[in-house]
């Protein structure tokens, strides 16, 4: 998927859940982005796709002092905790736990809905 496209999908999706979509970066099937919370806080988004499949992928929960709640990434340097290499790091970079929350739209749920 085109970053461009990923852009206009995650603005349909999104748009009215939060307070501004912020594009960093555009370039081809990479897509960084900073989605900016009503309550604040901001979620750091990455992706690399290739064709209709995400390859790779990071979203970074922070607050609004930019202080780590939750990120999630599937980089595969964890390879011991379940869900390999899907994981997330809670509070804190060294609090490594399994995710099963693997793409934007199932993070934002956590994040709109509570955790």
């Amino acid at each position: 998927m085109l970053a461009t496209e990923r852009l206009l999908e995650i603005g349909e999706t999104c748009g009215e859940k939060v307070q501004s979509i912020v594009p960093l970066e555009l370039d081809g099937e990479t897509l960084r982005l900073i989605l900016y919370l009503k309550d604040g806080a901001n979620l750091r988004v990455t992706e690399q796709w290739q064709g209709k499949t995400l390859l790779r992928y990071s979203y970074y929960w922070l607050t609004s002092a930019n202080e780590l709640k939750i990120g999630w990434d599937n980089a595969p340097h964890h390879a011991r905790l379940k869900n390999f290499p899907h994981h997330k790091h809670v509070g804190r970079p060294e609090n490594r736990q399994p995710a099963f929350e693997t793409c934007l739209e199932e993070v934002l749920a956590v994040i709109l809905c509570g955790h």
